[in-house]
């Protein structure tokens, strides 16, 4: 069987950034600081994916206000740091939970925005 190369325009497209808006919540606590919310990032990403392959996936928190935190990472890494943001539920010994929220592009005047909504969240899986 032969083996298929992906194309630049997907490897170019799986370089680009994204941005997310992530907020942790628990149930006492309304605003989480920002070094909490970063804190449980970090352990969300080691937790499931170990010590050495969390090293792979680098997230940057580009601005936080409110609770609220706006973080930058490679699209091709969005779909682990989602899953280990959805299994993440105890921290410091406390229920938590991460909501999470794809920042809209405000540029794509070209596209209709029920499209533009449903192919962000796709992703080839070549």
């Amino acid at each position: 069987m032969k083996k298929r190369h992906k194309s630049k325009a997907v490897q170019l497209a799986a370089e680009r950034d994204i941005e997310l808006y992530v907020r942790l919540e628990f149930d006492d606590q309304i605003v989480v600081e920002e070094y909490l919310l970063r804190n449980a990032i970090e352990r969300s990403i080691n937790t499931l994916f170990g010590e050495i392959g969390s090293q792979s996936i680098n997230v940057e928190i580009v601005s936080y206000r409110y609770g609220t935190a706006t973080i930058r990472t490679k699209v091709k890494m969005m779909n682990q740091l989602r899953c280990a943001l959805a299994f993440y539920g105890m921290h410091e010994k406390r229920e938590c939970a991460f909501r999470v929220d794809l920042k809209s592009e405000e540029n794509n005047d070209d596209k209709d925005d029920d499209d533009d909504n449903e192919r962000s969240l796709e992703m080839s899986m070549d």
